[in-house]
Formats: structure tokens, C-alpha cells, sequence
């Protein structure tokens, strides 16, 4: 996990939340390094990893203006990192998946196959189910999977408890995953999602 900036973090993050590109010039070099091999140690792949370091810098820098409910920047950048390079890997294996498929195809001149087809409509099952949820569970789960906020970040932003927070997203997980089993098993819908869903 990345180290400890060399300055005051409040007051770089607020330089950075106000526009200052040196100040952010200073956390990319501080945890540029660091962030690339937690990043790598995931993906195995030093492209995959390179885009993903490029993506999640860009992503704090065009929406600098949280940075100033965080309280924890380590944190932070730990969890949408994690999140940033989950995502990734799971684009890569739905993408190796129908290359296979589509080679497959061609090979034997037949219709894409059930078993790409199956794993498709596992995947629309996961974004139907996030949507059947309530609406104050969902918006939990989506800032805690999605947006990469911590509990307390969460809890602050729509003024409740952690431990609601943490209620919230546990009981969103056990709807997701009841949600899909109900409709076919739960086998190939933890292939497709790995521990993204987690």
C-alpha cells in the first residue's frame, strides 16, 4: 500500500481540490511507484497496469472537489485502485471469453455460442438485481463498489452510522446474490464476477 505523502495531506488535498496541478503533480510522484506494483501484483500485466495507474489519477483529478471530504487519502486511493483494477480484469475475461467465442464461430461456421450467451445474461442478471434494490441500499452499495468511498466517507456523505453503511452493503451483496441464484445458480455467475461483487 502506497506510503505517506511528504507534506500536510489536508492541506495538499485542498490545494488539489482548488486546481493546483503542482500539488497534484506531488501526489502522482509520491504514489505513482508504489500504487503501479499494488496495481500489478493484481493484474500480472504491466499495460493493463499502466492504463489502470493512468485512469485512477484521472479520475481523482477530474473529481478533485471530493478530495475534500476525505480524510484518509491512503485509503482512498487503496479502494477505487482495488476496484479500478478488479473492473479491468473482468473487461479483459469477458473480452477473452467472446474472442474465443467469436474464433470459435468462425472455425466452425455455427451461431456464437450458449455458454458465451449464458455468461451474458449472468452479467445482466448482476445489473438487474443492483437496480431492484431500495433505493438508500443501492446508492450505499453503488458509492462503495462503484465510487470506491470508504465506510465513513459514505456514512458522512448521507449522514448515517458506519455500521448502517456496513448493514446496507452486506444486506445489498446477500440480495444480489439471492436475486441470481433464483434465476439460474450461482456457478458461473461467481466465474463471471470473481470478488468484484465482494
Amino acid at each position: 500500500m502506497p506510503g505517506s505523502l511528504p507534506h500536510n495531506e489536508t492541506d495538499l488535498l485542498l490545494r488539489v481540490a482548488q486546481g493546483d496541478q503542482a500539488a497534484f503533480a506531488l501526489i502522482f510522484e509520491q504514489y505513482n511507484h508504489d500504487l503501479g506494483n499494488y496495481i500489478y501484483a493484481i493484474t500480472k500485466s504491466t499495460g493493463l497496469t499502466e492504463e489502470i495507474v493512468q485512469n485512477v489519477f484521472l479520475k481523482i483529478w477530474m473529481g478533485r472537489e471530493a478530495l475534500l471530504g476525505i480524510k484518509s487519502f491512503k485509503a482512498y486511493l487503496f479502494v477505487i485502485s482495488r476496484n479500478a483494477a478488479i473492473s479491468s480484469l473482468r473487461k479483459e475475461i469477458r473480452d477473452h471469453i467472446k474472442k474465443n467465442e467469436w474464433a470459435k464461430t468462425a472455425h466452425e461456421s455455427t451461431a456464437p455460442g450458449e455458454e458465451w450467451k449464458e455468461k451474458e445474461f449472468y452479467l445482466s442478471l448482476i445489473d438487474q438485481a443492483i437496480e431492484a434494490l431500495p433505493p438508500q441500499r443501492k446508492k450505499v452499495y453503488l458509492l462503495s463498489r462503484q465510487d470506491g468511498l470508504t465506510y465513513e466517507e459514505i456514512a458522512k456523505r448521507l449522514g448515517i452510522s458506519k455500521l448502517t453503511v456496513r448493514a446496507h452493503v452486506q444486506q445489498a451483496v446477500v440480495s444480489i446474490t439471492g436475486f441470481v441464484k433464483e434465476r439460474g445458480g450461482l456457478s458461473l455467475f461467481l466465474l463471471c464476477l470473481g470478488d468484484s461483487l465482494f
